[in-house]
């Protein structure tokens, strides 16, 4: 964790999958401190009539952004800002177009590896060094 799912009806090449998967990364690791080796992005890519809006099917990105709780509210923001301006950057999707959304879990409801993960940085809980 964080996970990154990301929910659309565009078609991506590879190469934009690539490039947007760092971009995405990268933009995770600058706002909330986490370790590179701890991102996923995750693209779900769905038929054109699995995406629906106001009854209607829709081009909309969907992100899901599953993170440790304990961060500052402004970073959470900043996080959802920072991934949407990615996507846009990307892929080329009007931000009116993109919705982000982040999700919080706690620390000791999250493993990977097979081990418990820590605090977050920048957490209200985190040990201070």
């Amino acid at each position: 964790m964080p996970i990154m799912v990301c929910e659309t009806a565009q078609r991506l090449e590879s190469t934009t999958r690539k490039t947007l998967a760092k971009s995405i990364t990268e933009s995770v690791h600058d706002v909330i401190g986490s370790d590179l080796n701890l991102i996923s992005v995750v693209f779900h890519e769905l038929g054109q009539d699995q995406i629906w809006l106001a009854g209607q099917p829709s081009q909309d990105v969907l992100i899901l952004c599953y993170i440790r709780a304990g961060r500052p509210m402004a970073l959470k923001t900043e996080l959802a800002l920072r991934v949407s301006a990615a996507w846009h950057k990307e892929v080329g999707t009007p931000e009116d177009a993109i919705e982000v959304a982040v999700i919080e879990a706690p620390a000791a409801q999250t493993v990977r590896g097979g081990q418990r993960l820590p605090e977050p940085p920048h957490s209200s809980t985190a040990a201070v060094a």
